[in-house]
């Protein structure tokens, strides 16, 4: 039987429904690739990054974010530097993520994006627990919290500490530096407390001879494989990652490669211990625990 003769006259509706149906498909498999993550322009990805909650909700966008953040220490990240290591991670997770599983990990910066530790002159206490801090208000309006908590106090002691949060992603470092003027605030520090554990973070950024690395742990309670991927620029065909080494413990890579290893951490631990060192995480401990 000719399909185009299957159709009686009376049913010739039915051929007006063929393209209605298609265009039906058509857009169903759009949506259906939208919620899947298929690959979007980069216009797309930057509106993304103007949505904050969208950012929050989304690991790989968020872990993007905090990148950015981090790359250039101000108070806010650059969205289209934000894009770029978003790329960054899908290629290398794209290329090396069967044989290399710790490339899935995602950076963690070292302190609580939008937290800030507070110390501030006790006879301030009372409203703080009632939720605010007046001399806030001679902050920038970006700069004032969103919200506030009481955190401890020392018995006796002449200052107590506190939890400011933003709402937005906000680089705290650059947020505690403004903070430190305000009238009987003593202390401010970012919220590393929630993070930092005195172990290797799993994935480190670095910048080294014009070039993008990222330097991977996969650890349990010990280091079980160090890798270093170098992102090539970009191309026609976009982003290429390059495995430059991948070895166990025991192993030696090759001395250019221990020297761009060597220089990542030594970027990122100058710039973090600086902040953040062992003497300052347990001085900030045992100043903020309350003494039993």
């Amino acid at each position: 039987m000719n399909i185009f003769t299957a159709f009686h006259p009376q049913n010739s509706w039915q051929l007006l429904l063929i393209p209605v149906i298609a265009l039906s498909l058509f857009f169903s498999c759009d949506a259906v690739d939208s919620e899947r993550e298929f690959p979007i322009s980069d216009r797309d990805k930057l509106a993304r990054f103007s949505n904050e909650e969208f950012v929050k909700a989304n690991p790989d966008y968020f872990e993007a974010w905090e990148l950015a953040l981090w790359s250039e220490g101000g108070l806010r990240p650059d969205p289209e530097e934000a894009v770029m290591f978003l790329e960054h991670r899908e290629t290398i997770r794209s290329q090396f993520a069967e044989e290399l599983p710790e490339v899935n990990e995602l950076f963690t910066l070292p302190w609580v994006p939008g937290s800030l530790i507070v110390g501030a002159d006790v006879r301030h206490i009372e409203d703080v627990r009632d939720g605010f801090f007046r001399y806030s208000s001679q902050l920038p309006f970006d700069l004032q919290p969103d919200s506030i908590a009481f955190l401890d106090h020392q018995d006796f002691s002449e200052h107590f500490f506190f939890l400011a949060w933003f709402d937005e992603l906000l680089n705290v470092e650059e947020a505690a530096k403004a903070w430190r003027q305000l009238t009987d605030v003593r202390f401010t520090d970012p919220d590393y407390l929630a993070v930092w554990a005195g172990t290797p973070f799993a994935v480190y950024p670095g910048y080294v001879n014009d070039d993008f690395y990222y330097l991977f742990y996969r650890t349990t309670f010990v280091t079980e494989r160090t890798t270093l991927i170098k992102v090539e620029p970009r191309g026609l065909q976009g982003w290429r990652a390059e495995l430059v080494v991948s070895f166990v413990p025991g192993e030696q890579p090759p001395s250019s490669a221990r020297n761009i290893i060597r220089q990542i951490r030594s970027d990122f631990n100058d710039r973090f211990f600086d902040q953040t060192s062992v003497a300052r995480v347990e001085e900030l401990q045992a100043r903020i625990s309350a003494v039993n």
